[in-house]
This record gives C-alpha cells, sequence and structure tokens, in this order.
C-alpha cells in the first residue's frame, strides 16, 4: 500500500474509534425517576384557616340577602380625620441675611432661593406681609390663612 492511503485509513479509523466513544457518551440510557408527587403549598396556609362550620352557617345567611342589590364599595373614611384635616401654612421660604437702619426703621435682608432684598415692617413680599421687624425676629403673615409666623433673626 501506498503511505498516503495508510495515512488516510489510519485516519478514518481514529475518527470513526472518537465518534464511537461520543456516540456512546450521548447514547446512555437516562436513569427514569419516579415524579414526585406535587402538591399546590400556596394553599396550604389558608386552608388551616378555614372553619367549614362557619362557611355553611353563611350558606343560610346568603339565602336572605338580595345578590343584586346595590353596594357601596368606597373606603370607609373616619369622620374625626375629615375634621381635623385644617389647612396649615406652608414654612417660611425666606432666609435672614442681615439687617440695618433705613431712615429710623430697622430693614431686614432676605433671601428667598437666589433673590435677596431688603424689606421693612408693613411690606408684602408675595404671599406674606412683614408685620414687625424687631431686633431678634421677624413676624410675618402668611395672607391666604391669615397665620402669623416668625422668622429669628440671629
Amino acid at each position: 500500500m501506498k503511505p498516503i492511503v495508510k495515512k488516510v485509513l489510519a485516519g478514518i479509523a481514529v475518527v470513526s474509534a472518537l465518534a464511537s466513544v461520543v456516540a456512546g457518551r450521548e447514547l446512555s440510557t437516562p436513569q427514569k425517576k419516579e415524579p414526585v408527587a406535587r402538591i399546590d403549598t400556596r394553599l396550604a396556609p389558608l386552608a388551616n384557616d378555614i372553619d367549614l362550620a362557619k362557611l355553611d352557617s353563611r350558606a343560610d345567611e346568603g339565602a336572605k340577602t338580595d345578590a343584586f342589590a346595590p353596594r357601596n364599595f368606597s373606603p370607609i373614611v373616619p369622620a374625626q380625620s375629615q375634621a381635623a384635616a385644617k389647612p396649615v401654612a406652608p414654612p417660611l421660604p425666606f432666609r435672614y441675611i442681615g439687617k440695618m437702619l433705613d431712615e429710623g426703621k430697622l430693614a431686614v435682608f432676605l433671601a428667598n432661593g437666589n433673590d435677596s432684598f431688603a424689606a421693612t415692617a408693613g411690606e408684602r413680599v408675595g404671599d406674606y406681609r412683614i408685620e414687625k421687624v424687631t431686633e431678634t425676629e421677624v413676624v410675618f403673615t402668611y395672607l391666604p390663612l391669615k397665620t402669623k409666623q416668625t422668622l429669628p433673626l440671629g
């Protein structure tokens, strides 16, 4: 035989040997497992809480009620919470920066966000009116609710 034919036959023999090993592994018979009994555990906690005697007594009551009667499914809101809900003024948006005497009146420098301004008693700033300015505090009135609020200086 020619050396090339020998090499081809040797290669074919090696490939067929490998194929039989791989095929043997793939064709192994799977072990048959017995099916495990499946129990739906989602309902198990509920099953312990059900009192069958109560279910039977409700069947008699159900016969007395009208299945087509109108029902109200809106949540029941206690009356106390409605009466107690009183509008409240928002917190003061102003920050104290400094103070000065302006023609005998005490003026304060306030900041509201990025804006700053000087204010004296009696001025209106947005929804607020400045009632009085003292050395220790500024008293505001929130006009929509007529609520007094104090900004301490210091």
